[in-house]
């Protein structure tokens, strides 16, 4: 009896919730048709929003902007297109519920708001193609996918480590990789966005953990033998010689004949900067040239996750690398390197200069 009533009681809570998701849908189609009046259909949508299944919410957004900017008020307009966007990531219904005309209006309205609203549709590291993982020598690449033109400026703490526009689709944000590996930790950046007068903030979290085993044994190598040398040993004592001797040894040579580290750090095309010095952690990197040149390495490789065709470059949120090395004694060693990237939206602003 038990179970029954428990069924009932979920059922009774669905139909209750699909009779507020068509009630609000119902009201909104009846305002539209009958007298275009948007302030009044603001009021019906905006008390139900926060009950709303999250699948409603980007219809409701949506219309809830339309409503403000057609009363021509821009700070609400411009709140709920945001919330549009980001909450709702743009996925509305088609607004199938409402006459073709009105249906037709709304549609054309966020047309014009995806054509300039930097949307980001993916902040995310670069893994590979397949199992090759591809970290171009001295940069750590941070892909940033957004829908239109914008002015960025991509800052940790105080400093501004880069700016510029992003075009739309796939862009690339480079950190020397150098100061990531011998320098691990949290480091949490800001990337500002700006089109027209409004401004995006995503906070971007990066994880780094870096881990060194203990070196692998080595076997130890025969002592070269050089060439005899012969020299003598004299003993004076106030000026008087006490004792000579003569001797005659083979030294041994102390060159282990290491190999000198040709370590590239991952994909290393012949024109890239710097290959003369393959070992990034001992060098760094003109960051602005080094990003120019991923982006120009990658933009015919990425490819967009919805694409019919499986992507060629992985995008991941979490990374893990492992390097080989060569400590100061010429053993083996593993850099073993875990990256973990997340991101979020902050408050936006609003009449930027």
């Amino acid at each position: 009896m038990a179970i029954k009533r428990s069924f009932l009681f979920l059922l009774m809570a669905a139909l209750t919730a699909g009779g507020l998701a068509a009630q609000w849908r119902d009201d909104v189609a009846r305002l539209f048709s009958r007298e275009k009046n948007y302030k009044a259909v603001a009021e019906a949508v905006l008390p139900a929003y926060d009950t709303l299944e999250a699948a409603d919410k980007p219809d409701a957004a949506a219309i809830l902007a339309f409503s403000y900017a057609r009363q021509n008020d821009i700070p609400n307009e411009t709140r709920w297109i945001v919330e549009y966007f980001e909450t709702g990531r743009a996925k509305d219904s088609g607004f199938v519920f409402l006459d073709f005309l009105n249906q037709t209006d709304i549609i054309g309205y966020l047309n014009v708001w995806k054509m300039r609203y930097p949307f980001v549709s993916e902040i995310a590291l670069v893994k590979g193609v397949g199992n090759e993982v591809i970290i171009p020598q001295g940069l750590m690449p941070i892909v940033v996918d957004v829908s239109g033109e914008a002015y960025y400026k991509f800052s940790l703490g105080a400093n501004v480590l880069e700016a510029g526009q992003f075009k739309s689709g796939f862009n690339v944000l480079g950190l020397d990789a150098s100061e990531l590996f011998l320098n691990p930790g949290r480091r949490t950046y800001l990337l500002e966005l700006k089109a027209g007068n409004l401004v995006l903030k995503k906070e971007i979290d990066l994880d780094v953990e870096v881990t060194s085993p203990l070196s692998l044994p080595k076997p130890a190598p025969s002592a070269a033998r050089g060439r005899p040398i012969e020299f003598s040993l004299s003993m004076y004592v106030g000026g008087e010689l006490v004792m000579t001797s003569r001797k005659t040894e083979t030294p041994v040579s102390w060159k282990l004949n290491v190999p000198v580290n040709t370590l590239t750090w991952g994909w290393n095309p012949d024109y890239w900067i710097n290959r003369d010095k393959p070992d990034p952690m001992r060098n760094s990197i003109d960051i602005v040239r080094a990003v120019s040149a991923i982006y120009n390495l990658l933009k015919d490789l990425l490819k967009k996750k919805d694409d019919p065709e499986p992507p060629k470059i992985q995008i991941v949120q979490d990374l893990s690398l492992v390097f080989p090395q060569k400590d100061p004694e010429g053993k083996d060693r593993e850099m073993r390197v875990s990256i973990r990237l997340r991101s979020k939206n902050l408050p936006y602003v609003l009449n930027a200069p």
